[in-house]
């Protein structure tokens, strides 16, 4: 892509380089007025140019649809592994309710550790569920403790 770039834009230059000589007067100290054969390169430098630019235009025209296929992809594969996020966090909450469920408080709280690490990164109806659990699970701790100290 770049390739075509430079290429025309060095042979604009080297086309103007050109036309700017004296048109090999020399010393002579002769001056000829602008005639057609300046005229002729004019237009060709301008057409060079005016080349340089359509093929720049056309370079940047294909790195926007570049960018914006890649931003398009990455999109959704951003939204793909948020998808997955959500199913693998659901999965976790549902395997807390069993836990407290049976009153396995132990195994819900270590599952609890993992939901919290992830918890920023998903969405609120998760978040929201997951705030109950820890509330729950705080609950039962605490009945828990009470039963032990009301034994003693």
């Amino acid at each position: 892509m770049n390739t075509r770039l430079i290429l025309p834009v060095f042979a604009a230059l080297f086309l103007t380089l050109s036309g700017c000589g004296d048109g090999g007067n020399g010393d002579e100290g002769a001056t000829e007025p602008a005639g057609e054969g300046s005229s002729s390169t004019m237009d060709a430098v301008k057409e060079k140019a005016q080349a340089a630019m359509d093929s720049a235009s056309e370079a940047g025209s294909q790195a926007m649809g570049a960018l914006s296929e890649a931003a398009g992809v990455a999109k959704d594969q951003a939204e793909m592994l948020s998808a997955q996020a959500g199913t693998e966090a659901q999965q976790l909450i549902d395997q807390v309710k069993t836990y407290l469920d049976k009153n396995n408080l132990g195994s819900a709280e270590d599952l609890m550790a993992k939901l919290s690490e992830l918890k920023e990164s998903l969405p609120e109806s998760i978040r929201e569920q997951i705030d109950a659990l820890e509330v729950k699970l705080d609950q039962l701790q605490g009945q828990e403790q009470e039963q032990e100290q009301g034994q003693e």
